[in-house]
């Protein structure tokens, strides 16, 4: 079976210190990644009070018991297009993580959070995951955003672009004026925070639309960090917009209702978590590019076998 997390699962007797979270995050491991195909409550129940996170049984049934409601929760706002069935006393697979590469990728993402210790010997080189994580965001939203426009901005290996380029581009997709780079960012700048941007043009192609400047962030090191990026203040100096845009913001975490409303006002615009990036099947089957799913399934294939091994360890 896969290992407890590493983090957020911390002993538990009179106050529950384990999170819902990553016990959701684990049993869904569990089974999309384990050789077992379904797990019950009762034996997550003697698993926690195995692993000693949990004295008392009926104490770690109280928390079980939350970790379903969450997991129900989780599969009704992503809809069928799923590897999951829950059931009100199992959680079981029902396709193979290669047969819904979206899922598992943002779950392989999410565990850098949980089991930073296997994370680290992949190293520190966020770009390709990054990469990857904004087509992710982006065929998503296409989706879901139907009329939207969605366009990729941030700098990588395969968009080497410097910030003047990425402004004129942004500034003649919405007939917006362009600004001044100078003082308000520094030669090192390379998008400024920026990953993609939604807007919602109308026929007429005049200003004053709909328009979210969108930062994807897929490594869990940097997340809070990146909460307040991009920057509105900077970007309202970069370009002159006629109406304010918004900010909006994706990450691969699954977020438990408290940590959702905190970052959504942090935020203050669109929040994408997992489920919200997932739903995308409540409109289309399939529907990530077969392209992107075959470079996705290629970058997790090694880190999935990585990550299996730790329950033979």
């Amino acid at each position: 079976m896969i290992p407890t997390p590493e983090t957020g699962m911390a002993y538990s007797v009179n106050i529950h210190n384990a999170r819902i979270d990553a016990a959701c995050d684990w049993i869904e491991g569990i089974v999309l990644f384990g050789s077992e195909e379904k797990v019950s409550q009762a034996e997550m129940v003697d698993r926690l009070v195995e692993e000693e996170i949990y004295k008392d049984q009926d104490f770690a049934w109280e928390f079980i018991l939350d970790v379903w409601s969450e997991l129900h929760r989780r599969r009704n706002w992503i809809g069928v297009d799923q590897p999951f069935r829950v059931t009100s006393k199992s959680f079981a697979r029902i396709c193979t993580w290669e047969d819904s590469p979206a899922d598992a990728f943002c779950m392989i993402l999410t565990f850098a959070k949980w089991y930073p210790g296997w994370a680290s010997q992949f190293g520190h080189d966020y770009t390709t995951q990054g990469e990857l994580f904004e087509e992710l965001i982006q065929a998503s939203l296409g989706v879901q955003f139907s009329g939207w426009e969605i366009h990729k901005t941030g700098w990588s290996r395969s968009n080497v672009t410097n910030l003047e380029s990425v402004v004129n581009q942004i500034a003649g997709k919405l007939g917006e004026g362009v600004g001044q780079l100078r003082p308000w960012t520094n030669a090192k700048a390379k998008d400024a925070g920026l990953d993609l941007l939604c807007y919602r043009p109308f026929p007429d192609k005049r200003v004053g639309i709909p328009v979210f400047l969108m930062q994807c962030a897929s490594g869990e090191a940097d997340f809070e960090d990146k909460l307040r990026t991009p920057d509105l203040k900077i970007w309202e100096k970069l370009i002159v917009f006629t109406a304010h845009p918004k900010k909006a913001f994706a990450t691969p975490l699954a977020l438990v209702d408290d940590d959702f409303k905190r970052y959504c006002n942090i935020v203050d615009g669109m929040l994408m978590d997992r489920c919200r990036i997932l739903a995308a099947g409540k409109h289309k089957r399939d529907w990530v590019p077969q392209t992107l799913s075959d470079r996705i399934t290629s970058w997790m294939r090694p880190r999935i076998e990585s990550f299996v091994n730790l329950g033979l360890s």
